[in-house]
């Protein structure tokens, strides 16, 4: 692997773990119900969808643009995109522990 496919890796499973961390620290600001759960998730899948043009016009200014664009841009993106999940799934498994007993 070279440098920066161990850093992009490093950098999603960062953003994972400060998703999860958000998800179970402060469990109130999740949504309440499944609606706004999947407004959440296509809302990041939107934004995802469209990070990589806004990621790459901001690189094309130069190196000195890049360290604030993955830490400004796909950072924030990554975890956003991750909590919109944890809370989806979190929602799911109350949903399946309420049906099943």
């Amino acid at each position: 692997m070279t440098n920066i496919e161990t850093f992009l890796l490093a950098l999603g499973v960062g953003a994972a773990f400060i998703a999860f961390w958000i998800a179970l620290r402060f469990p109130d600001r999740q949504p309440g119900d499944f609606k706004k759960a999947m407004l959440h998730v296509f809302a990041a899948l939107a934004i995802g969808w469209m990070t990589p043009n806004i990621f790459g016009y901001v690189v094309s200014f130069g190196r000195v643009a890049a360290m604030p664009a993955i830490f400004g841009i796909l950072l924030p993106v990554l975890v956003y995109s991750f909590l919109s999940v944890a809370w989806f799934l979190k929602l799911a498994h109350g949903a399946i522990g309420r049906h099943g007993h």
